[in-house]
C-alpha cells in the first residue's frame, strides 16, 4: 500500500507526567489491538519494557497522523514502518512524542515500530500511542503461523550491517538487526521471529576474556531464560511463545581470541543449552550454525556436539549447518570491525534458507 507522502515527524521532550494525563485518543502499551513480537516485560503500570534486538510494536489505525510515547535511551535505534515502507529512523534519549503527519489516506494503516540495536545499547520504555480525534485502533489481521527464534552474538543482532568498510568502529547507528540474517531469514519464511542475541557473547567464554571460561559476564546460554538482556530477573514465561524453528549461531567469541574455550567444556555447555531447548520447547528442529566469521576448530567442535546429541539422545531433530568465512568477501561484504554487512548478512541468510526449507517443508520468497 503506497500511502506514505509528505510525512513530518516532530519530536517533543515528554515529562513522564504526562502520561498519566487524561487523554481521549491515548492508548497505553498494553492496549489489546498493540501486539508485540519479541520479548518484552509489562510488569510496570501499563508500560512496556524490552532490550532485545527485533522487539516490533505492531498495529492497525484509521486516520492521518500518529503519535508514539516512548523513551529509547542514548543509543538505541528504531525502524518506524508505515504500510510496509520505512518512514525514519527514530532516536530518542529522553520521554519523547513523535508525532507523526500527512499520512495519506484514512487508511486502515499498518504500523511497526522496530527496535533496531541490541541490549547493551539500553532498555527501552514503550508508553503508547495517541491518534487523531476520529482516529481509531484496529484489531490486528492475524497472518503469520510461522515462528523463528535466534540465538546468537553481534552477527545475529546486525552489528555493523550499514557500516560501509571492515575498517570502521562499532556505532550504534550502524547496528541494524533487521538488515541481519535473522530478520532476511524470517521474513523470506513469513515468519515472525525472536532474537535472544548479544554481541561478543559465548557459549562458555565471551570475546577478550582472559579466562577459558566467562565468569563476570554472562553468557549466552545464562541469559536464554530472561525477559531482559541486560537483567537476570524477571524470567521469560516460555509458555507465551513457541517458535517452529530455533536457529543457534554461537561460538565464534569463544574462539576468536586466546584462550580458547576447552573443547570438552565447550561441547558439554552447548549440549546443555539444546537440551535446555528440548526442555522449554519441545522437538522443534533445532539448527546449530557456525560461521562465517570463525572457523576451526569451533565448526567441528559443534557439528560433533550435533552429532552426539542426535546419537545419545536419539534426537534426529538437530542440524548443523557450517557457513565458511570464504563466503564472504572483505571489500564488499563486511561492515564495521569487520562484521557482516547488509550484503553479507544476505549471503548468510542465503546459505541458511534452502536448508531450513528442507528440513521444514516450507516455501520462501527471496528477494
Amino acid at each position: 500500500m503506497k500511502s506514505i507522502l509528505l510525512i513530518t515527524v516532530f519530536f517533543y521532550l515528554m515529562p513522564a507526567s504526562l502520561i498519566a494525563q487524561n487523554k481521549e485518543n491515548f492508548l497505553p502499551a498494553t492496549h489489546e489491538h498493540l501486539n508485540y513480537m519479541g520479548r518484552v516485560d509489562f510488569s510496570g503500570n501499563q508500560i512496556a519494557r524490552y532490550d532485545w534486538p527485533g522487539v516490533t510494536v505492531r498495529f492497525r489505525f484509521t486516520g492521518n497522523e500518529l503519535k508514539l510515547y516512548f523513551k529509547g535511551g542514548e543509543r538505541n535505534y528504531f525502524d518506524l514502518l508505515i504500510d510496509g515502507e520505512l518512514l525514519k529512523v527514530l532516536h530518542a534519549k529522553g520521554d519523547t512524542i513523535a508525532v507523526i503527519k500527512g499520512i495519506k489516506g484514512k487508511g486502515p494503516h499498518e504500523v511497526q515500530f522496530i527496535k533496531r540495536t541490541e541490549g547493551e545499547m539500553g532498555e527501552t520504555l514503550f508508553y503508547g500511542v495517541e491518534l487523531a480525534k476520529k482516529g481509531t485502533l484496529l484489531p490486528g489481521e492475524v497472518k503469520i503461523n510461522r515462528r523463528i527464534e535466534f540465538i546468537g552474538n553481534s552477527i545475529t543482532c546486525g552489528y555493523g550491517a550499514e557500516s560501509e568498510s571492515a575498517d570502521d568502529d562499532f556505532d550504534p547507528q550502524t547496528e541494524n538487526v533487521n538488515k541481519s540474517y535473522a530478520t532476511i531469514l524470517a521474513n523470506a519464511f513469513s515468519a515472525d521471529y525472536h532474537v535472544v542475541a548479544h554481541s561478543g557473547l559465548g557459549v562458555v567464554r565471551n570475546y577478550g576474556d582472559p579466562q577459558k571460561v566467562s565468569t563476570t559476564l554472562a553468557t549466552m546460554p545464562q541469559r536464554f531464560a530472561r525477559v531482559m538482556d541486560m537483567k537476570d530477573s524477571p524470567e521469560w514465561d516460555f509458555s507465551k511463545w513457541t517458535p517452529d524453528a530455533v536457529v543457534i549461531n554461537l561460538g565464534t567469541n569463544d574462539f576468536s581470541t586466546l584462550p580458547h574455550s576447552d573443547k570438552v567444556i565447550f561441547q558439554r555447555a552447548y549440549e546443555d543449552l539444546v537440551l535446555q531447548i528440548r526442555e522449554v520447547y519441545g522437538a522443534v528442529p533445532v539448527f546449530c550454525v557456525v560461521g562465517p566469521m570463525t572457523d576451526e576448530p569451533c565448526h567441528s567442535y559443534v557439528k560433533e556436539t550435533v552429532n552426539s546429541i542426535r546419537l545419545v539422545y536419539n534426537d534426529s531433530n538437530v542440524f548443523f549447518t557450517g557457513i565458511p568465512p570464504a563466503l564472504l568477501d572483505r571489500e564488499n561484504d563486511l561492515g564495521a570491525d569487520a562484521h557482516p554487512s547488509f550484503q553479507g548478512q544476505q549471503k548468510i541468510a542465503g546459505h541458511l534458507i534452502p536448508v531450513m526449507s528442507t528440513v521444514l517443508g516450507w516455501d520462501y520468497k527471496w528477494e
